[in-house]
């Protein structure tokens, strides 16, 4: 089994749109080239399922990593970023600014919930559960400590577009990192990890790939 996790390009526009497919507008000339050369670098991999996140950045970079490929990419409501309550999304750029520099210059065990929006905790149970549940539907059940995977279910690839936050919340959940309202995962625009999995006795355990930066792998 393995999971890739992918963040999105460079953005553009409504960063809380959910447009229709096929997806235009969302990023920008640069996030574009970006996305591509991200299909160009994961051209060799197999994925047997690819899920995003609803919002644009994320469905288009997904449609162009995976142009050609043929695959259905199934959405992920509960996957999308992290979100600052209503009164706050139609913001200027510079007052934003302002409040998120405040946040900023407090403390981290200040900052488990937030009163611009979602607090870590929040994004947290909105994304694991459900994910988990996703997983299991696939025919990979968490056991254990790991997962258990059916037998058609053990050579799966599923690959996941997402937003640096939610990645981050995802990633750490896999390998068993601890809960922290500051994340342990910094995503560039279209960064790219893979989970893999190694099977103790049935029980498959995540790890992380890191592979070498030469590229040539032994």
């Amino acid at each position: 089994m393995k999971i890739t996790l992918v963040r999105h390009g460079e953005m553009v526009g409504d960063p809380f749109i959910c447009p229709q497919t096929p997806v235009e507008g969302c990023l920008s000339p640069h996030g574009i080239a970006q996305a591509k050369a991200t299909a160009e670098a994961l051209k060799g991999e197999k994925f047997d399922i690819a899920f995003s996140s609803p919002f644009g950045r994320a469905l288009q970079t997904a449609e162009i990593v995976l142009e050609g490929r043929g695959m259905d990419i199934g959405i992920m409501p509960f996957i999308h970023e992290w979100m600052p309550k209503e009164e706050y999304r139609s913001m200027t750029d510079t007052k934003w600014e302002e409040l998120m520099s405040a946040q900023v210059e407090t403390y981290a065990e200040q900052s488990w919930a937030s009163e611009i929006g979602e607090g870590f905790l929040d994004m947290y149970v909105r994304i694991v559960p459900p994910f988990l549940a996703e997983m299991t539907k696939l025919g990979i059940r968490p056991m254990h400590g790991g997962y258990v995977p059916d037998d058609n279910a053990k050579d799966l690839s599923v690959i996941v577009f997402a937003h640096g936050g939610s990645l981050g919340v995802l990633t750490g959940f896999l390998l068993g990192v601890r809960i922290f309202p500051v994340g342990g995962f910094n995503y560039k625009h279209t960064g790219v990890a893979q989970i893999g999995f190694s099977n103790k006795n049935g029980v498959y355990y995540p790890h992380l790939i890191i592979p070498p930066l030469h590229g040539l792998e032994s």
